[in-house]
């Protein structure tokens, strides 16, 4: 009982930790997302009307469908970006971990940095624009148009993320015994045929953190569509994260604000679950 006690003491504080900045707030959250609060007088229980009138709400829709459909993309881009980069610096050629470390730097530049710096470039006269101006590309308006807004964040966000995964494959690649390329390649196996029976069967489990963990990440993002874009044009770029601070903050409607934030807490539980159901039937077989 003795060394119990001392047990509880040593976790005590971080169980309270996380109980009073990290559950407290969450479970707070959820009861006002069932209530009407402005943060100037006191809340009013209004049952699930905070989310009747999300459904029907177009600035909802539209915001949940530019969360869905960056989530997707940018999920699927930087596993790939970052695969793709890890094979490249894994090739042994003078140089390579030297291109990594380079590589990596964009990882640890401050993100509001690297929104300013991307803003820039992305302008109608920007760097893109005269770079692709030689191969017959004309004014580009990346951030102000509707059709190339999104795509714009995207490529920002995969810049910044890709070379942090890129480093957990990198550690992947070289866990994987040499003997087995040794004894493909006595096989004639090559090239895409080894990558398929080898590489890619030995780093799934890295494969699958990847993929949740980008998606985690692109799901909560804030500051990227904030700073370059700021929601537009035309909400465009307004995403979930985007819309709470704007409805709380600038609206004084915390229910409503706390009702966005459950259902984009449903949506990152939702794509956990079903990728780790995913993953557990795939170490099953």
């Amino acid at each position: 009982m003795r060394l119990r006690l001392w047990g509880v003491a040593f976790v005590l504080p971080a169980l309270l930790f996380f109980a009073f900045f990290k559950y407290g707030p969450m479970g707070w959250a959820f009861w006002l997302s069932f209530t009407s609060y402005d943060m100037l007088s006191p809340p009013r229980f209004v049952g699930i009307d905070n989310f009747a009138s999300l459904a029907a709400d177009p600035v909802f829709v539209q915001s949940l469908q530019n969360t869905l459909g960056y989530i997707v993309a940018s999920t699927l881009l930087i596993t790939l970006a970052a695969l793709l980069l890890a094979l490249a610096v894994s090739t042994p050629v003078p140089g390579a971990r030297a291109c990594m470390s380079a590589i990596f730097l964009t990882n640890v530049m401050p993100i509001i940095a690297v929104c300013l710096v991307w803003r820039f470039l992305l302008h109608p006269h920007g760097l893109v624009n005269q770079l692709l101006a030689p191969f017959g590309a004309g004014r580009i308006d990346w951030l102000t148009s509707d059709t190339t807004a999104m795509p714009a964040i995207v490529m920002v966000t995969v810049w910044r993320f890709a070379p942090y995964f890129m480093v957990v494959f990198v550690a992947a690649l070289a866990a994987i015994p040499a003997e087995y390329y040794e004894a493909a390649a006595i096989d004639g196996a090559r090239g895409l045929r080894r990558f398929r029976s080898i590489t890619l069967p030995l780093i799934l489990p890295q494969l699958f953190f990847v993929v949740v963990v980008a998606a985690l990440l692109s799901a909560r993002l804030f500051l990227m569509p904030y700073i370059v874009t700021g929601g537009g044009p035309g909400g465009a770029t307004r995403v979930l994260s985007m819309l709470i601070y704007e409805t709380g903050f600038s609206y004084l409607k915390m229910g409503r604000a706390a009702a966005i934030s459950v259902v984009l807490f449903a949506i990152v539980l939702a794509l956990t679950l079903a990728q780790m159901k995913l993953f557990m039937r795939d170490e099953e077989a």
